[in-house]
């Protein structure tokens, strides 16, 4: 029951410290207007890939055998079961008219394709974010890992009525990305500096944080003001305080509770900043 897990709760938000798929069942049909998921990216290891004779899984003919990775908390198959499932539930989530946005790395990319057009989630762009201040790489063996996959999809059918708010995005100015200019269409590559501000980091870090910017480029492209935003993987909460400074309504799961006490003291003190501000706003008038 969602009454016996931990949760945080204020005027805007609320957030659940359980599993996503759990709780996301709890959840009302086309009830969001938007979704942002950041799984679990994975690495590589000696984990078998392997599907058996008699499996459920759409698309797929009989027994095969893959390569050797695992993704994160879970590995090979399972994983990607666990993939579609999640998929399947932001999908029927998610109104007609709204969109998701899913974030991957060249681990776990080309699963989550094929696994959006399994569910039957429409690719709407492939974005390639370009991080200029990449980490080197420090064994000299390979390139330098310097972008990540963001995929912008929506629920699919014969209408596309996804909600896209292209004149302010193509008027839009980002300082910081030297690919996109005033008055131009905003492309697939963009140009986004991946280091946080210390307010950012102010309560901790979680290791995939994502600056604020790139998450509230996100929301100019794709979301209604007053909206409702679901954020499957809560980690460090920066998908919810890009949500409120939008005036978005936000619910998010986390399944570690190191993250998710991170996620409420830093959305705890946005809500208390927004208040503030707000205060001072009546004062001048």
């Amino acid at each position: 029951m969602m009454s016996d897990i931990i949760s945080f709760s204020l005027d805007k938000v609320k957030l659940y410290l359980q599993d996503a798929l759990e709780g996301m069942r709890g959840l009302s049909d086309q009830s969001f207007d938007l979704a942002i998921a950041d799984p679990p990216y994975g690495a590589s290891t000696n984990a078998n890939w392997k599907l058996e004779k008699g499996h459920s899984l759409p698309g797929f003919g009989g027994a095969w055998k893959l390569g050797s990775h695992a993704w994160d908390m879970l590995s090979g198959i399972e994983g990607f079961e666990t993939t579609l499932r999640w998929l399947s539930e932001l999908k029927r989530l998610v109104k007609p008219t709204g969109s998701l946005w899913i974030h991957s790395t060249y681990h776990n990319s080309g699963w989550i394709n094929v696994a959006c057009q399994l569910v039957g989630l429409e690719i709407i762009n492939e974005v390639v974010w370009f991080k200029r201040n990449a980490f080197p790489n420090l064994s000299a063996r390979r390139l330098t890992a310097s972008h990540e996959t963001i995929l912008w999809v929506h629920t699919g059918g014969k209408k596309r009525e996804y909600f896209f708010n292209y004149a302010e995005v193509k008027a839009a100015s980002f300082p910081e990305d030297y690919l996109k200019k005033p008055g131009k269409q905003l492309r697939t590559v963009w140009d986004v500096p991946n280091n946080k501000t210390k307010e950012e980091l102010r309560f901790g870090k979680h290791p995939t944080q994502k600056p604020l910017r790139l998450i509230e480029r996100m929301l100019l492209i794709s979301a209604k003001r007053g909206g409702r935003l679901l954020v499957p993987f809560l980690g460090s909460g920066t998908e919810v305080i890009a949500g409120l400074r939008y005036g978005m309504d936000c619910v998010g799961f986390e399944i570690d509770s190191e993250y998710f006490a991170l996620a409420c003291q830093r959305i705890a003190a946005e809500v208390k900043q927004q208040e503030v501000n707000l205060q001072l706003e009546f004062a001048e008038c």
